[in-house]
């Protein structure tokens, strides 16, 4: 079995597919606003977007998948410099959920934000 990406569910995909694309700078491999999906290539598997009534209508649900309460994920990013990488994706636009800091216990310096359906990114790099 080998893992190929995440899939996430998007309740306004035109601004997801911006997070990632503009604000993350993933290379997009596939979009259709339209169709609600796209994937972004990571270097070490995908994350794949997908409209939440898209997903719920391929699995023959009648309703949507309910809107997701707090944070649904988190996705983590090894970054060489936690401090200028958050610096800069809060400048392109990011929301700041919390800023740089160590944390012992993680042996990892880190910090989060969030793409617009509440999933959390969090930058983090090895302490010495």
């Amino acid at each position: 079995m080998q893992f190929v990406n995440v899939r996430l569910l998007s309740g306004d995909v035109p601004a997801t597919i911006r997070f990632w694309r503009d604000t993350m700078k993933l290379s997009v491999t596939y979009s259709d606003e339209t169709m609600g999906y796209a994937y972004f290539d990571t270097g070490n598997g995908g994350i794949e977007l997908m409209s939440r009534d898209g997903f719920a209508d391929a699995l023959g649900e009648v309703t949507p998948t309910p809107v997701p309460v707090g944070h649904p994920a988190a996705l983590v990013f090894r970054v060489d410099d936690v401090d200028a990488t958050y610096a800069e994706l809060v400048a392109r636009g990011a929301t700041s959920v919390a800023g740089p800091q160590d944390r012992p216990a993680w042996r990892a310096r880190s910090a989060q934000i969030a793409d617009p359906d509440g999933y959390i990114v969090e930058l983090y790099s090895q302490l010495g």
